[in-house]
């Protein structure tokens, strides 16, 4: 009898671990279109899906997500996952997603509900578009024009770019970068991040710059709220290129470039087989 009912816990135990990590393996598709997008009043990129509903571009999310209090869609349950580590969520397949003359074809979000999460208090948000769907395609943000085209061959250039990013996982867009003649390992390039770096606290010692800080809250995913410190530069030199007057907000947990970065280029394109960002002035 024993050990009847510890085969039958092991039993029940395995079968949880094969839905929380496996699922079915389905391959997703992503149609080549352009569609639009407009900025909101923090910077930023919403893309419209249905009057008044938008989709956040979150690059700072390896696997999209839709709020199922919010909009409501054909899926099938596929398994569990944990967003940010700290609280269960599920994960569905959706049959057919249409975002303008984009499709997006069978494809697994994480389901969750708004009020979980710090996009609670804005109703027009219905999901998040992360990483995962932008490497199915090359990507091209048109900054000025407020553009993203999808494509299977990359949009040919006139121009070089003037700041190259490169990455090792497909979902994770995370950088190694120099600033102000310092290394920085693991910088992650966030569009759900509204500031225009964001550093380490330990990191101030390494610009040599630990006055004139001003404190702050920072608020992630999950709204829990963090205490950072914000810096005032007049010159910041990353890699090769120089920018002046912005400031760098430091105590994260992680290492983040966000919108207001973004915003200092007219157009960029996330190249997903490559690994490579590429920013252009």
């Amino acid at each position: 009898m024993i050990l009847s009912r510890h085969k039958k816990k092991l039993s029940l135990c395995c079968l949880f671990l094969m839905l929380f990590f496996c699922g079915c393996k389905e391959i997703s598709e992503v149609s080549n279109a352009t569609i639009s997008y407009s900025y909101n009043k923090d910077g930023f990129i919403f893309i419209p899906i249905e009057d008044g509903k938008y989709l956040f571009l979150d690059t700072g999310f390896t696997m999209s997500v839709l709020f199922r209090d919010r909009i409501k869609i054909n899926s099938t349950f596929r398994r569990f996952a944990l967003i940010n580590w700290r609280r269960l969520a599920l994960v569905r397949r959706v049959d057919t997603l249409q975002i303008g003359d984009l499709i997006i074809n069978n494809h697994n979000f994480v389901f969750t509900r708004s009020k979980n999460t710090h996009h609670k208090n804005d109703s027009t948000i219905v999901g998040i578009i992360g990483m995962d769907i932008l490497s199915k395609k090359y990507s091209y943000f048109d900054i000025k024009n407020q553009t993203i085209t999808f494509s299977d061959e990359k949009k040919a250039q006139t121009r070089l770019p003037i700041l190259v990013l490169t990455y090792q996982s497909p979902t994770r867009p995370v950088s190694s970068l120099r600033i102000n003649g310092t290394m920085f390992e693991n910088v992650l390039f966030d569009t759900g991040f509204n500031c225009f770096l964001a550093l380490l606290e330990n990191d101030k010692v390494k610009l040599n710059n630990q006055n004139n800080l001003q404190q702050a809250l920072n608020t992630d995913f999950l709204g829990n709220q963090r205490v950072v410190c914000i810096g005032q530069f007049d010159f910041i030199q990353m890699n090769d290129i120089n920018f002046q007057a912005q400031a760098i907000s430091f105590g994260h947990r992680i290492r983040m470039l966000g919108m207001r970065f973004v915003m200092q280029f007219s157009s960029f394109s996330i190249d997903p087989f490559e690994k490579k960002i590429k920013f252009f002035e």
